[in-house]
Parts: C-alpha cells; structure tokens; sequence
C-alpha cells in the first residue's frame, strides 16, 4: 500500500471483528514502531503484546473504572477530575463532555493490545549542565503512528487508546514506576470503517517564509 494511501485511509476503530491477528503481522507493527524516529537514537520504548482475554477484560474494568471516578489519563496528560462531578472546574466539564460520546464497551472484544512504555530515563545530552527528558514522549508518539500506518497497511483496524487510568493499569501491566505508560494501540480487523472525519484546508495551518 502506498504510504500515503495509508495515512488517508486510516482511521480510529472501535469495532472489530472476533478473528485473531496473524502473529507476523503484529509482529510487522512492532518492527515498524522500532524503526521510528528517536533522539540521538535512543529508541525510548518498550511495547507489550496483549491478546489473553483475561487481560484484556481487566484492561476494559480499569478503563471503564477510570471513567466512573475521573482518574484518567488521555491525550498525553493525567487528568484527576476533582469530587464532586458537578464542580467548577470547566476543564472537567470540557473533558467528560469530550469523552462521554465514546462507548468502552468495544474493549473486550480488541483482538490484540499493545502497551507502548516510555523510558524517562533514556536522555539526551543538551548541555553540561542539563538533559532532556521530553524527547522519549515524542518519540514513543512517532512509534505509535509508525504502528497505526503499518496496521492500515495489513488491512487492519487501529486505535490510539489513552482513556485509563495510567497507575492502574501500569500496576496491572507490571510497568516500573521509572517509566511512563503512553498508550494502548488497539489492533483487528475492523468490524466497520468509520467515515473521515475530514481535515482543515492546508491553508488555514500553513505559513511560509521565502
């Protein structure tokens, strides 16, 4: 598939079929994460291959848990929403107003998850006198597009998931607490192809200078 048939033609799936994932091809998903961009090639990332369906419905517990007490981690940022719901903070409003459009029940049926771990701890020397430690996150976002396009690619539907509660499910995944818990890549074959949402025209996000 040409690239860029891929990143046009993917999409955010919450529906899958029950049919198992060839083993080669998540197997393809991780290598084209691996060869993602990275500081100074530092490759700041672990992944783990989750397809038990124990595991799996404990995922889908901790995430709808997460919901129920506002203890989430989406889009990159831990967000605890303060008791009780019907506070102030429009933030929390914004968010649960965000989010609530999304069913979870899709989650137990998520032939293949892949927890994509961040290691903090693989920096990058800025100066004598200090280190990055941001550059892992961008990179370990890079890795997951890799994975999302190489899904497509294979037929395959694909999810960047981070409605969870991040301590939960890194007590749960066995995550050393040295290390940062990105997202679920959620991997099937799509019980349905959702409609493009669209984009913007390049011309409302693009200056140049000459």
């Amino acid at each position: 598939m040409d690239v860029f048939d891929a990143i046009r033609g993917r999409r955010s799936h919450r529906a899958f079929e029950q049919k198992s994932v060839e083993p080669e091809k998540v197997d393809l998903i991780l290598e084209a994460a691996q060869w993602a961009p990275s500081p100074a090639n530092s490759q700041p990332w672990e992944f783990i291959v989750i397809t038990g369906k124990a595991p799996r419905s404990r995922i889908a517990s901790i995430s709808e848990e997460a919901g129920r007490t506002g203890s989430i981690e989406i889009h990159g940022y831990s967000y605890v929403r303060p008791a009780p719901y019907a506070s102030d903070d429009t933030s929390a409003d914004e968010l649960s107003h965000e989010t609530s459009r999304y069913s979870l029940a899709f989650l137990e049926s998520v032939p293949v998850m892949i927890a994509v771990v961040g290691n903090p701890d693989t920096v990058v020397q800025q100066s004598s006198a200090r280190k990055s430690r941001e550059g892992y996150k961008y990179a370990c976002a890079a890795a997951i597009q890799n994975m999302l396009l190489a899904a497509q690619a294979q037929g395959l539907g694909s999810l960047w998931f981070t409605y969870f509660d991040a301590g939960a499910l890194s007590r749960f995944l066995n995550v050393p607490e040295d290390k940062h818990l990105i997202a679920l890549v959620c991997v099937g074959y799509p019980g349905s192809t959702p409609q493009s949402p669209g984009r913007s025209s390049l011309k409302q996000k693009v200056r140049r200078m000459d």
